[in-house]
């Protein structure tokens, strides 16, 4: 496969080192690609010639997003991504046509929003992106090693490479680099490095939900067709604290993630598989999982704490290092910002070295902790609606959440606020939009009709499902 030579025709710099080989690794790697004139992508895990899990994605097994936004900066890093994703399998769907969705206590309407999802499971995703970096003239990967730490100037004011070796032990190498960017996720070892280095601790906020993910592989059966490709069923928060999304992912297959907050979670056999499925907000789900035929073993994930590492805060941090993805920040996945989000923080790496190699740290630093205000904020908000969970909450939280469930539920009956909802879900404008005057009037004076609050998914039976 031939890829278009996008770097600058005046490099940053020489050399660039990303370690970490997810999402925001790959799409960071990406973007220096067109800064520098050769770029080393290091790996602890060794990559499967094909979508494979591994063990350095332990959520690899449940439900993704990619936002429109996150589509949009990949297209842009990696020109023909969306035609290679969808060759390999990955279904475009829109986001009400073809998604049947309950919220507020409303299906929500369908109709053809123009703003689209992909999907597909995690490995397909990291796979497709993974080989349209590789097939850059220079990019280069290195594989099975961990860092153990970095190579600093002198004065340690600088980072000037990373210290690696083989997992669990084994001779220390070297790599070199004008920049190093720290794509390790969210168990990333850089504040205890930096405080090695003499640098003070960076400030961490921790926000402690529990979520417990358990999700499978499921084959429909012959002639299913319900009229969509993707069903979620969303709580009412803080009354309720269980979600269930099922969506059709590449082969055929359909894959299903349930969880729970505050340590809520299905049974791990079919039989309280099932009955949580049946104790969501709304049953559907249930009358769709009993007719399916599982292809794969129940699989838990557990996301202990939103983390946010304010790196933007630090008196002092040293040239020749930035961090993307989780590494920087991690948020609850109920949300689906996380691949989006750390898309965002690689393209303004981007934008930082357009203005040369000088000071680049420091300005995505900065522009990092103003990017993040916005996910944190919405993946924070929701989960500190329940009083059992423990964070800094504003005093004006609780009207701000006694609009936002009218707007929630305005979404859920009229097709322009939901159309506008998407937009600011898919980060492709601000959350004021929602908070329009316009969207707030209609949200404080109409009502849905009875037909709306009749509307359902056709029910699922054994003939219907099995009809040609």
């Amino acid at each position: 496969m031939s890829t278009p030579d996008s770097r600058s025709s005046t490099p940053a710099g020489g050399h660039a080192v990303v370690y970490g080989g997810s999402m925001a690794g790959l799409v960071a790697a990406g973007v220096l690609s067109r800064h520098f004139e050769r770029v080393t992508l290091v790996e602890r895990d060794r990559f499967e010639d094909g979508p494979q899990p591994r063990k350095g994605v332990p959520q690899g097994m449940h439900v993704h997003g990619l936002l429109t936004r996150g589509m949009n900066i990949l297209r842009d890093v990696f020109p023909g991504f969306r035609e290679d994703l969808e060759a390999a399998g990955s279904r475009c769907l829109d986001m009400t046509g073809d998604h049947a969705w309950y919220m507020s206590g409303i299906w929500r309407p369908r109709f053809q929003s123009g703003i689209s999802f992909h999907a597909q499971s995690r490995p397909l995703l990291e796979w497709v992106t993974r080989k349209r970096l590789l097939a850059l003239s220079n990019v280069r990967l290195v594989e099975g090693r961990e860092v153990t730490g970095f190579l600093t100037s002198a004065a340690h004011s600088r980072v000037t490479g990373i210290q690696l070796r083989a997992p669990g032990g084994g001779e220390e190498e070297t790599l070199e680099g004008e920049l190093v960017v720290d794509a390790s996720g969210r168990g990333s070892r850089t504040p205890q490095w930096l405080e090695a280095l003499g640098y003070p601790r960076v400030e961490e906020t921790r926000i402690h939900v529990d979520v417990v993910y358990a999700s499978r592989l499921v084959r429909m059966p012959p002639g299913f067709n319900p009229g969509w490709k993707m069903l979620n069923i969303a709580p009412e928060l803080p009354r309720e604290r269980r979600l269930g999304s099922f969506v059709n992912i590449e082969g055929d297959r359909w894959l299903i993630s349930m969880c729970g907050w505050l340590g809520d979670h299905p049974a791990l056999d079919d039989a309280g598989y099932l009955e949580f499925a049946r104790s969501l907000r709304d049953p559907y789900l249930h009358e769709v999982l009993r007719h399916t035929e599982p292809l794969s073993p129940i699989t838990v994930f557990r996301f202990s704490h939103n983390q946010r590492r304010h790196y933007e805060r630090m008196p002092r941090f040293p040239e020749g290092l930035a961090l993307v993805g989780d590494a920087s920040c991690s948020f609850n996945p109920v949300y689906g910002q996380g691949m989006t989000t750390a898309a965002l923080q690689a393209q303004v790496l981007g934008e930082c070295l357009r203005q040369g190699l000088g000071g680049a740290s420091q300005r995505h630093r900065q522009r990092v902790g103003q990017l993040l205000e916005v996910p944190w904020s919405l993946a924070t908000s929701g989960d500190l609606r329940f009083p059992e969970v423990e964070g800094t909450r504003s005093p004006v939280s609780g009207p701000l959440n006694w609009l936002g469930d009218r707007l929630h539920r305005l979404a859920s009956h009229d097709e322009e606020a939901l159309r506008v909802f998407l937009r600011v879900m898919h980060m492709l404008e601000s959350p004021a939009a929602l908070f329009s005057p316009r969207m707030v009037l209609k949200a404080l004076t109409t009502r849905p009709d009875a037909a709306a609050l009749k509307r359902r998914p056709e029910p699922v039976s054994v003939s219907q499902s099995r009809a040609a």
